[in-house]
């Protein structure tokens, strides 16, 4: 992926005016709230240098982006809000996350990303597991 458009990095709060190239790399199964009735899909976006965000859509935005978020394939977003990480909602760790909402421009774009796809995965031993019982550590690092 070329770096012609903005890294994930380079994101902070209040953000605005910005494209990225991302691939998306996970796509979660739509939920409810566990404090309210709000539906919710998380997905993690992966820029050129590796880097990831969650995205989150909510209620009937999930609908209406189903058929453009497919898993493994490499999209230009922009006009995506940029908040703090909500705990209720959160997939991964990280400062930020994207809400996706009717305003965001998404366009597809043709490339080939299997093999980024692979190399995304790194697996805990699972010996190690019983140490991160009731925790909320981020064992993946």
């Amino acid at each position: 992926m070329s770096n012609e458009f903005q890294l994930i990095r380079e994101i902070s709060l209040g953000t605005t005016g910005w494209t990225f190239k991302v691939v998306v790399v996970e796509k979660f199964s739509p939920r409810i709230a566990q404090k309210n009735p709000t539906k919710y899909q998380n997905l993690i976006l992966m820029d050129s240098e590796g880097s990831t965000v969650q995205a989150t859509l909510y209620g009937q935005n999930i609908t209406a982006f189903q058929d453009e978020l497919i898993l493994g394939k490499t999209y230009l977003i922009s006009n995506a809000l940029v908040k703090a990480t909500s705990a209720e909602y959160k997939a991964k760790s990280g400062e930020v996350q994207w809400t996706i909402s009717g305003r965001t421009r998404i366009r597809h774009v043709e490339e080939n990303n299997s093999n980024l796809l692979i190399s995304t995965y790194i697996f805990t031993d699972f010996e190690d597991l019983p140490k991160y019982m009731d925790s909320n550590i981020d064992i993946s690092k």
